[in-house]
């Protein structure tokens, strides 16, 4: 099996430009894959989409410029824009020319934020009990391997892992770091998906499995910060997750064969919480027992 560790720009991962024979499969790509479909999936991949464009947005700046500070220890990578707004044709003229000099485009209000966003998490590490002898981290390395199973190329890129390899420390920004709040954003965005590549990845290249330690840090003040641990529970899910969507992966790319949602109609059911939700909301004069739940059966029509 195949396997690599190396530092390269953040540019260079997110095109997947990672000296792989064939287009490489991360997590945000398994996650379109298997909550949307393989469609999606290579829609959104910069070799299998010839027009595919990187996405920028100005949330996505503030994470990006707090990542780039905490991880790289790089305030210069911030351009502060002077202007009240990104409305004018100067403003955006300056945003553009920022994000050609590889640096990231922020008002000076979220310059401030992103920093504040940074000593927040710094704060909640250096607090932490659990994360006592710790040691030093190293930051962002792409790994890239080929699954044994399927023969698929893989890549992920940590935030930091240790040194000796025993434990990854993923950095997130979020609207509400409270741990059972964080649960909702671990689906939606597939942070469960992300670390299931990062421990596949590490026991593909250096043979260890670590712990997952998130350090969430809310994106408005007071900036609190949540150290929350990925309990087995969640390793087993995302570890089916990621062995679905790599097999999917490898059979769509073999077959270069990338289908949308299906073709038959799709009968839904409402879930139980909306018929609950409606009991509770519905007038008292429309409430009567549901046709199923009746006690008696219906008289037939008279002859």
């Amino acid at each position: 099996m195949s396997t690599s560790t190396t530092l390269i720009p953040m540019a260079d991962y997110v095109r997947d430009e990672v000296n792989a024979p064939v287009p490489t499969l991360n997590s945000g790509t398994a996650h379109r894959l298997i909550t949307r479909s393989p469609l999606h999936a290579a829609f959104g991949h910069p070799k299998l989409n010839p027009l595919w464009e990187e996405r920028t947005s100005d949330a996505f700046d503030l994470g990006a410029a707090a990542h780039a500070v905490l991880l790289e220890n790089d305030a210069e990578k911030i351009a502060i824009c002077e202007f009240d707004s990104w409305r004018t044709n100067a403003a955006k003229e300056f945003r553009e020319s920022a994000r050609a000099a590889g640096r990231i485009p922020l008002m000076a209000d979220d310059a401030t934020r992103a920093l504040a966003i940074v000593e927040s998490a710094r704060r909640a590490m250096a607090r932490c009990p659990d994360l006592e002898g710790l040691g030093d981290l190293d930051a962002e390395q792409t790994l890239v391997w080929q699954d044994a199973g399927t023969g698929a190329w893989l890549r992920c890129r940590t935030d930091w892992i240790s040194t000796d390899r025993k434990i990854i420390v993923s950095f997130k920004t979020t609207a509400n770091a409270e741990p059972e709040k964080f649960i909702r954003s671990m689906v939606d965005f597939g942070y469960a998906m992300q670390s299931a590549f990062e421990l596949n990845g590490t026991a593909a290249v250096y043979q260890t499995r670590p712990k997952v330690v998130y350090v969430v840090t809310e994106t408005t003040a007071p900036y609190a910060t949540s150290m929350i641990g990925l309990a087995p529970e969640w390793i087993e899910l995302a570890q089916e997750q990621f062995e679905a969507a790599v097999a999917k992966w490898a059979f769509c790319l073999a077959n270069n064969s990338w289908p949308g949602y299906p073709k038959r109609i799709a009968y839904v059911e409402p879930p139980s919480w909306a018929w609950m939700q409606w009991e509770s909301r519905k007038p008292a004069e429309n409430r009567r027992p549901r046709a199923d739940f009746l006690p008696f059966e219906p008289e037939g029509d008279e002859e």
